[in-house]
């Protein structure tokens, strides 16, 4: 059950991270331009905020905060600093119009100029989503679970929520709501997700107390080098999966226009494999692994 509810306020906050994208990304084209560079860029800088954000949840000084308590207010952060973005963007835009005119033929500095104010602008909130996942994960009743299945379905819930969002937003809130309502609607559901968080935590502090004492952390130094290689492998498959969906977007505009819609259909497509491919983790190791064991 616990499992059940943390995947659905991650479905919501991923359906929230992926509005956001996509607004950012419009308003980045309309501000920085709107080409694959533009587009990579921004999503580069996107996946910079949320390495950062998992780099963070892995210092040790976390033992004191409760995870749910922590979650709540991380989400709070993102949709806070998500609708600020969208209503400074333009003005960003217009405020760098005459540099952007002046580097224009210089296409590596102003790439260069574009990743920096992108970053700058979003590290903040992607840093905070990249925290939430592994901060749930820190839940002491969650780690008395199967650790393989429970990251398997709530990243691939986490997951498929930004599916929903990546369509949902470019597909009809835009339209509906336009960029502004769409930045309300996003941090609506941020607020929802933090207060579920917060209910679910008000509701289990007796359960979670009890989980604490007897949740014991195992160390295994011997095991730190094969760690490292786990590590290396992920960002080598990180770097081979952005690099194909840059290849694949160039692809796409011999056939399709383009525009953030297209952009978004292609990243929805490719986080829905993802998505699906975490919860058949989950479903494939929820027997295989002992309670109170990790990979």
């Amino acid at each position: 059950m616990r499992i059940a509810i943390v995947s659905g306020i991650l479905f919501l906050s991923g359906v929230s991270a992926l509005v956001f994208e996509t607004l950012w990304l419009r308003l980045s084209g309309l501000a920085f331009g709107n080409s694959v560079w533009a587009a990579s860029l921004i999503l580069s800088s996107f996946m910079a905020g949320l390495a950062l954000g998992g780099a963070l949840a892995a210092m040790k000084n976390r033992r004191r905060v409760r995870p749910l308590h922590f979650y709540a207010v991380l989400e709070l952060i993102i949709g806070v600093l998500g609708c600020t973005i969208v209503f400074a963007i333009p003005m960003l835009g217009q405020w760098m119009h005459p540099v952007f005119q002046a580097l224009w033929h210089h296409d590596s500095a102003l790439n260069a100029l574009r990743f920096f104010l992108s970053f700058l602008i979003l590290v903040l909130p992607t840093t905070a989503m990249g925290l939430t996942l592994p901060v749930l994960l820190a839940d002491p009743v969650l780690r008395r679970s199967t650790f393989a299945r429970a990251v398997g379905i709530l990243y691939g819930c986490n997951t498929l929520g930004a599916v929903a969002g990546a369509l949902i937003g470019e597909g009809y809130l835009i339209r509906a709501l336009g960029l502004r309502g769409t930045g309300f609607a996003a941090a609506l559901l941020n607020m929802v997700a933090a207060a579920l968080a917060w209910l679910v935590a008000r509701r289990s502090q007796v359960t979670e107390d009890l989980a604490e004492t007897t949740t014991t952390e195992t160390r295994d130094d011997q095991g730190a080098i094969a760690r490292w290689r786990l590590l290396l492998v992920s960002f080598g498959s990180g770097f081979v999966l952005l690099s194909l969906e840059v290849v694949w977007f160039r692809f796409l505009r011999l056939y399709v226009a383009s525009s953030s819609t297209s952009f978004a259909v292609m990243l929805a497509v490719v986080l829905a494999g993802i998505g699906l491919g975490g919860l058949a983790a989950g479903a494939i190791y929820r027997r295989a692994l002992r309670p109170g064991e990790s990979l």
